[in-house]
């Protein structure tokens, strides 16, 4: 039995203890066109490995990252449930299927697109540079697709560039899915020390959220050399992945003690619900990350809705 007093820590995925999974995905095999590894940190995201051990066991959401390089794509798919991307680095072209028309749209770093529920989407690396994604999926279970252009049915693809008539009136559905870096409003806050600031992309647009959540919240967060976030729980899961710097979080128990862990570039911090927690920055450079919460009603300063809950 574990002591009760002990500080509870977060669960940790370390970029540089895992390894790409180049054979993540069954389907692909035999078409090098379609080739992309994929790096597990929460559940097996859209890979049937369930078995991995290496990946921290999934609640409300999965998050894996995604590797593909030049000339590589993915068939046209849909899931039945809703899935995020986020770009860490390159350039992603990504399509969308309405009826037999397909639409193209780029996305680059600090972009996200969530695909909605059974809406087909497929995705090519059509630059240069390698890319680098991150995938959250709002399901612990593993993802099915139905793939409605892959090379094993069709020699051919049946699906068509949408009419140019057409175009306009599906970038407006895109478009409700679509946080751009450059169209994201921050919101900065003063902590001890520094400076917290939350780029809502997927929350609710009362609170600058630029695509409406449906069953978790994600932000792009940055914390200052020196800064201190007060210290809060939620009644949900929250996850962290670093994307630029080093981010410390430090977990409490119930009698004050407490745990930092140190997170580097593409580490992934998973909190339980009800867990004290805060952030700090005891690096040199302005930490960025990304921050999941595994529920629609998230907030861009988290704190905030918490410790007023947690005085009430």
């Amino acid at each position: 039995m574990s002591n009760p007093t002990e500080a509870p820590t977060a669960r940790i995925g370390r970029y540089l203890e895992k390894r790409w999974d180049w054979d993540a995905f069954p389907a692909n095999a035999g078409y090098p066109e379609l080739e992309r590894a994929q790096m597990r940190y929460i559940g097996a995201g859209g890979s049937p490995k369930t078995d991995d051990r290496s990946t921290l066991a999934p609640g409300a959401f999965t998050c894996s990252l995604i590797f593909q390089e030049p000339g590589r794509k993915a068939s046209t798919h849909h899931h039945k449930i809703e899935e995020l991307f986020f770009i860490h680095r390159g350039n992603l072209t990504m399509s969308w299927q309405f009826g037999d028309e397909v639409i193209d749209f780029v996305v680059g770093p600090g972009d996200a697109v969530l695909n909605p529920t059974s809406r087909p989407h497929g995705f090519r690396n059509a630059g240069t540079e390698d890319c680098v994604m991150q995938i959250m999926v709002a399901t612990a279970a593993p993802m099915h697709p139905t793939y409605t252009d892959h090379p094993s049915e069709h020699s051919v693809s049946p699906l068509r560039p949408a009419s140019p008539e057409k175009r306009a009136e599906y970038m407006r559905e895109v478009e409700r899915y679509l946080a751009r870096a450059s169209s994201v409003t921050p919101l900065a806050s003063a902590v001890d020390g520094g400076t917290f600031t939350a780029s809502p992309y997927v929350m609710a647009p009362k609170f600058g959220g630029l695509v409406t959540p449906t069953h978790f919240t994600y932000a792009v967060d940055t914390l200052t050399r020196g800064a201190t976030t007060p210290s809060y729980a939620l009644g949900v899961e929250e996850a962290f992945m670093v994307i630029d710097g080093v981010l410390d979080l430090e977990t409490f128990a119930g009698d004050g003690t407490s745990t930092v862990q140190r997170l580097g570039a593409r580490d992934l911090a998973l909190v339980p619900a009800g867990v004290q927690h805060r952030l700090l920055n005891s690096d040199a450079a302005t930490a960025r990350f990304g921050a999941i919460v595994g529920s629609k009603d998230g907030v861009p300063i988290v704190w905030e809705r918490a410790l007023s809950a947690a005085s009430a």
